[in-house]
Parts: C-alpha cells; sequence; structure tokens
C-alpha cells in the first residue's frame, strides 16, 4: 500500500513570513520560531514540515494583532507577506508588473505561484462573472492567511473595491469569493454638463 508522501512548505513561504514580521522579529519572537522549528536568523531548510508552517503562522499571527482572532491575524500576515516580497530585489520587479497585468492575470499568476509554495496545495480559480472569481483551496489550515494574501494582491493590481470573503469551509478546503468594482464604476469621475448656448450680447 503507497504511502502518503509528507506535507511539505518551502523556503520561499517562510522567507514571506520572516518578512512579513519586519521589526517585530525580536529576540523573544525568533526563540518561540525555532521553538517551532525555524530559525529565522540562520540559513533556512529547502522545505519544512506542513506542522512547522501552521505553528509559525499561529506565532506570526499572534505577534503581528495580538487582539485579534486567528483568522484576523492570519489576514494580516497574508497582507504583509506580500508587500514584504515586494520589498526584495526580485519580488519588487516582479510587483512592479502586477498593475500592467490586471487583477484577472494576477489571479491567475497568484494561483499558480501557490501551488509551487508547497508540495500539497491545490488552488483552482474559476470565473462568476466579469469581476468576481471563486477561489477553492485545499487543504487549508488557517483560512485567513489566503484572505489576506489576495485582497493586497487585487489592491496591488489596481482593482478598485476589492473584496474577498470567505465563502464556506468543509473539510480542509476553504472556498472563497473574490470580487472588485468594474471599471466603469471604479471611481469614475462625473462627466461636466454642458454649459447652457449663450444668447446675443446686448450693445454697449
Amino acid at each position: 500500500m503507497p504511502t502518503t508522501p509528507e506535507r511539505l512548505v518551502f523556503q520561499q513561504s517562510f522567507e514571506g513570513l520572516i518578512r512579513a514580521l519586519g521589526d517585530h522579529l525580536d529576540e523573544p519572537c525568533a526563540r518561540q520560531l525555532r521553538d517551532a522549528g525555524i530559525d529565522p536568523r540562520g540559513k533556512l531548510a529547502v522545505a519544512y514540515p506542513l506542522e512547522v508552517w501552521v505553528e509559525s503562522l499561529k506565532l506570526a499571527s499572534s505577534v503581528l494583532a495580538p487582539a485579534a482572532t486567528l483568522d484576523d491575524g492570519a489576514e494580516v500576515v497574508g497582507r504583509r507577506f506580500l508587500e514584504g516580497y515586494g520589498s526584495t530585489l526580485i519580488g519588487s520587479a516582479l510587483l512592479a508588473g502586477v498593475r500592467l497585468l490586471g487583477p484577472h492575470r494576477m489571479l491567475e499568476r497568484m494561483t499558480r505561484n501557490l501551488r509551487t509554495g508547497t508540495n500539497y496545495l491545490e488552488a483552482r480559480l474559476e470565473q462568476t462573472g466579469p469581476t468576481r472569481y471563486v477561489l477553492t483551496c485545499r487543504p487549508v489550515v488557517i483560512a485567513g492567511f489566503y484572505r489576506g494574501l489576495f485582497s493586497a494582491g487585487l489592491e496591488m493590481s489596481g482593482a478598485h473595491g476589492a473584496s474577498v470573503v470567505l465563502m464556506r469551509a468543509a473539510g480542509d478546503a476553504a472556498v472563497y469569493d473574490l470580487s472588485w468594482l468594474p471599471e466603469k464604476s471604479a471611481g469614475k469621475p462625473p462627466e461636466a454638463k454642458p454649459l447652457p448656448p449663450r444668447g446675443p450680447q446686448p450693445r454697449s
């Protein structure tokens, strides 16, 4: 009987998590991360077990949003994860093109990138309207992380009024509704009303 391969999260995901922590990564936080199985001050391994990622994400959530629930704190981590990626040399070059890509192509690219960050995550994107998609991810342990990740991505791509809502979580799957305002509704200035025609001017 074939054995199920160990679920692994690759190095780049932990690099993003460390960048998301930023100045909050003090020595007590670093010590807690080492207890979880990752040394943020040392050389990162190529991959870590899923359990190490989950514990590290929980810790980052509690550090960045101590008063929030785990899911809401993880949303903060997800947003800062993408913003931090943009501060790197490679990330800044990639994210510079995100606005040129627009939200549709950005979502396709980000969904594809999600599948390369681990050896287990499945991500399926389905367009359900002109500016609406349904994203299904599995397996998902902390759903708020992807909510923050995709919210930040949509905003960076120029999507106005971006919304990412967890529609349902069933088993290990999380289903999100992603939407934004159509171009014509996205802060378009009102058209100027034409001036009334001027009649003949009186002679002086």
